[in-house]
């Protein structure tokens, strides 16, 4: 797909943030900015990129079911997902956007755009794989860019409150994801969602706080950090985010998957930049 760079983002809005703002906002009072979103075109581009890849797998395992779910399509996959076994065929390798996808996405004006504001140094963390699993070859080793799907009213499709760099901390064992003078951004991004229907949840100013966490282990039987005392005075906020519409935010800030209480599957994608703690000390 040939994707046509605009100067409009998806909802028509100026796609020029000031990053210096952008900065101020991640680093200073909140933890998170929603001065960011992409435009038509390459919102297009990326939902292209995740069907193919979604219908891609029901085929490979369930091939009798591919003509049912690509007829209500992703954003209805909800209605169909009762076919298959939604937590085994939809692990965190299968949703690693492919590599001659990301190759596409790494070139678009929305990465560059933000590679640039946050640092000529910036760049895409790899794929990383909780401590203890087996790495996937074929998807290994290039810039993560990973999607998720959070059916209707499903909760088990959305996580419990959680700092990305508690993840940072448990995944591939002792090895650094990147070097001590370093940091990151997520950048997550609506694909299809219903705002103030489903989305994120952010906790404000919960980044200057260090929170108590403990680890579950899941049914894929992995450790997760999560969240291990109560909010207090500190609100969670259900962030409504348009289609193309991104927050940005810091490492530590507590985040997590609202349930999805509207009457389409929301999907999402995901992408952390890492970024010298020097280019955002501005």
């Amino acid at each position: 797909m040939s994707v046509t760079l605009g100067a409009q983002g998806a909802q028509g809005a100026k796609m020029e943030p000031d990053f210096d703002g952008v900065l101020a906002e991640i680093y200073g009072t909140t933890g998170y900015s929603t001065a960011f979103s992409v435009s038509a075109a390459e919102l297009a581009y990326l939902r292209d990129a995740i069907f193919n890849q979604w219908i891609g797998c029901i085929e490979a395992v369930y091939p009798d079911h591919a003509d049912a779910f690509r007829e209500v399509g992703i954003e209805h996959y909800g209605s169909r997902s009762h076919l298959i076994s939604h937590e085994t065929l939809w692990r965190k390798e299968n949703r690693v956007l492919r590599r001659e996808s990301v190759a596409t996405v790494t070139q678009l004006d929305f990465v560059k755009r933000i590679t640039t504001g946050l640092g000529r140094s910036c760049r895409i963390l790899n794929v990383a794989f909780l401590a203890g699993e087996v790495p996937n070859l074929a998807t290994y080793g290039y810039p993560e860019i990973y999607w998720r799907l959070v059916r209707p009213h499903a909760i088990d499709d959305v996580g419990a409150l959680h700092a990305d760099r508690w993840y940072h901390d448990l995944l591939v064992g002792n090895r650094r994801l990147y070097d001590e003078d370093e940091t990151t951004v997520k950048m997550w991004l609506a694909i299809y969602a219903e705002p103030a229907l489903n989305g994120l949840y952010v906790v404000p100013g919960s980044h200057r706080k260090q929170w108590r966490r403990k680890h579950r282990c899941l049914a894929d039987g992995y450790l997760r950090p999560i969240l291990d005392e109560p909010l207090g005075n500190y609100a969670k906020i259900l962030v409504p985010t348009p289609p193309g519409q991104a927050i940005l935010f810091n490492d530590n800030l507590l985040h997590g998957g609202a349930l999805n209480v509207g009457t389409t599957t929301r999907v999402s994608i995901e992408i952390t930049f890492i970024v010298k703690r020097s280019s955002i000390m501005r």
